[in-house]
């Protein structure tokens, strides 16, 4: 899942991580995913600790063993504004399609067919 959240006032980590993992079209349940990838862009106001602050809430949004790679820059014309975007991985959504084993592909004259295996 990539989501992105932008936020200004006294509590601009929080919202922008919140704005960043809701999307409207999309019913994803993120306490299950294994890495995230965080990247906070804020003005020449950005303090560390509102970096940190972004991570602290990802960690606690996702799984606590779950990888996260993070890092913080500085774009002048975002004053009083924070800017997460985030990329994770391992997410659950029934949007999401994944590898199903119970199908497989037959071949019959050239041409694919995916077959149910039965599970009885």
């Amino acid at each position: 899942m990539i989501g992105m959240g932008e936020a200004e006032g006294e509590e601009k980590a929080r919202d922008s991580v919140t704005k960043a993992l809701k999307n409207p079209l999309l019913d994803v349940d993120v306490s299950g995913a294994t890495s995230a990838l965080v990247n906070v862009v804020g003005g020449p106001d950005m303090t560390i600790t509102d970096a940190e602050t972004v991570v602290e809430e990802v960690y606690g949004k996702i799984n606590p063993h779950a990888r996260i790679i993070w890092g913080a820059q500085v774009d002048p014309n975002l004053d009083k504004t924070l800017r997460t975007m985030l990329v994770v991985t391992g997410v659950a959504s029934p949007q999401i399609l994944g590898r199903d084993d119970s199908r497989q592909v037959v071949s019959r004259h050239g041409i694919d067919f995916l077959r149910r295996r039965s599970r009885f």
